[in-house]
């Protein structure tokens, strides 16, 4: 979905950056000293986006699974100073998550994934919504129409208006 939101933003000629943090912490063994990566992580993050903001990015769609936006966003707000966060949770139904993965997870992470996907969606669906939290419903829509349904959310210009948007 960020990859087509990214799409969108580039047919609009709108200016932005596309980090999905799942590759900022792509390490084994994690280090000694942070098991869960979440500084590493952190580092890396504040590191790329200086340099994409040095680039002349001046807007950054961020992907990743916060699970607690309690414990997340502070982390975000370091790593990312100035930034006017908005976050956004892309909710869909059980079935349709697992069947998204099925197509998704082809090698042999894919038991682990669909465990996974089903925990943190629990953990989700529990944690209370939060004043400027844009929720997403995406059971029944095509990853364009719910990447024009978050551009549209979050302020942002999409191809939709400017005529070049298409499901497809």
């Amino acid at each position: 979905m960020a990859f087509e939101m990214s799409r969108q933003l580039e047919a609009a000629q709108v200016g932005h950056a596309l980090v999905d943090t799942d590759e900022l912490d792509r390490v084994f063994p994690p280090p000694a000293d942070d098991p869960h990566k979440t500084l590493l992580t952190r580092r890396n993050l504040a590191a790329v986006w200086a340099n994409l903001r040095a680039a002349g990015a001046p807007r950054l769609i961020l992907v990743m699974v916060a699970a607690s936006l309690e414990y997340e966003l502070p982390h975000l707000r370091e790593a990312v100073p100035e930034a006017e966060i908005t976050t956004v949770r892309l909710r869909a139904s059980e079935m349709m998550l697992l069947e998204r993965l099925r197509h998704r997870e082809i090698g042999s992470g894919l038991e682990y994934h669909r465990r996974r996907a089903v925990e943190q969606a629990r953990c989700m669906a529990r944690e209370v919504e939060r004043d400027g939290v844009l929720v997403v419903e995406t059971t029944a829509k095509s990853v364009p129409e719910v990447a024009r349904e978050v551009l549209r959310g979050v302020g942002w210009p999409s191809c939709a208006e400017g005529g070049f948007a298409e499901d497809f």
